[in-house]
């Protein structure tokens, strides 16, 4: 598909081509081992972070302090890392860091409020996504905008590629404006998207989690009976040689591969890995 016409319709639903692609070997496969058992290909390292073998040597965690974590307000940024294929000699991915995302959190009289600015770039076109996301204090979706357009290589908007759409969920029921039709999706389970799940993991983490939920992709894909459980302890090397000894959390549930959660000792994710696209935390803060 050619990245400057692709609209945002299309990007979501042309993320089915990767089960397809890992069902033929071409994707790294993750498995989301429960009671102890390994992963899938276990003997090739873990499975949690074979997206992103060929990004280990070039990360280094951000600091992570635990006053932050305890705090209302405060900003984490990912960059967002694409695998390439892996080298058919060596097995290991092709990495390249691709955008970024900025998710930025504020407490609010019984209410979050969440501000998410995510760009990436493909084929010269940057893809923009803007969102301002109201959850109640248990993580749960209530309301939100969302915007998005492309930037051409001429740094041009095009006109064609924006949308706008509203949403918000009452009694269950999600329903969705984009300004010319409604559609909605029915919840039976409390509702999140993968902006506001990292949050989750700082303040509850830990090796009893076990969390079921249903997920709403980019605020507008809807994936029921998405379950988050905690996977284990792994070790590994980043920039350096750092030795790193991280808790990971395994996502599963219906229209996804596998999601890991790596978090280190103060809870903060800094690796979220997932097939084609992964996260890595560039920097978190402390909002004034």
């Amino acid at each position: 598909m050619n990245p400057a016409s692709i609209d945002r319709r299309q990007f979501l639903q042309a993320g089915l081509i990767a089960t397809t692609l890992a069902a033929a070997g071409r994707l790294p496969l993750l498995g989301a081992g429960t009671r102890g058992r390994s992963g899938i290909d276990a003997s090739t390292k873990p499975y949690a972070i074979k997206p992103i073998r060929g990004y280990l040597q070039r990360f280094s965690p951000s600091d992570s302090d635990r006053a932050l974590r305890k705090k209302s307000d405060y900003g984490l940024t990912y960059d967002i890392i694409h695998w390439g294929g892996a080298n058919q000699r060596t097995g290991i991915s092709t990495n390249s860091v691709i955008g970024q995302i900025s998710i930025n959190r504020k407490a609010a009289r019984g209410t979050v409020l969440y501000d998410v600015t995510q760009r990436t770039r493909i084929g010269g076109v940057e893809n923009c996504i803007k969102a301002q996301i109201t959850t109640d204090n248990g993580n749960s979706l209530r309301k939100w905008t969302f915007r998005s357009y492309h930037v051409g290589s001429n740094g041009v908007t095009d006109p064609l590629s924006k949308i706008t759409e509203t949403g918000d969920v009452k009694n269950g029921y999600i329903e969705i404006n984009n300004g010319k039709c409604r559609y909605g999706y029915a919840a039976t389970q409390p509702l999140m998207t993968q902006w506001t799940l990292p949050n989750l993991l700082m303040w509850e983490g830990s090796p009893k989690l076990n969390v079921t939920f249903d997920l709403l992709q980019d605020l507008s894909l809807f994936k029921a009976n998405q379950v988050l459980r905690y996977d284990g302890e792994i070790q590994l090397n980043a920039r350096g040689g750092q030795a790193l000894t991280l808790q990971t959390y395994a996502q599963v549930g219906e229209g996804i591969l596998p999601i890991h959660y790596l978090c280190d000792s103060e809870g903060y994710p800094q690796l979220i890995t997932s097939s084609i696209l992964s996260w890595a935390l560039a920097a978190s803060k402390q909002d004034a």
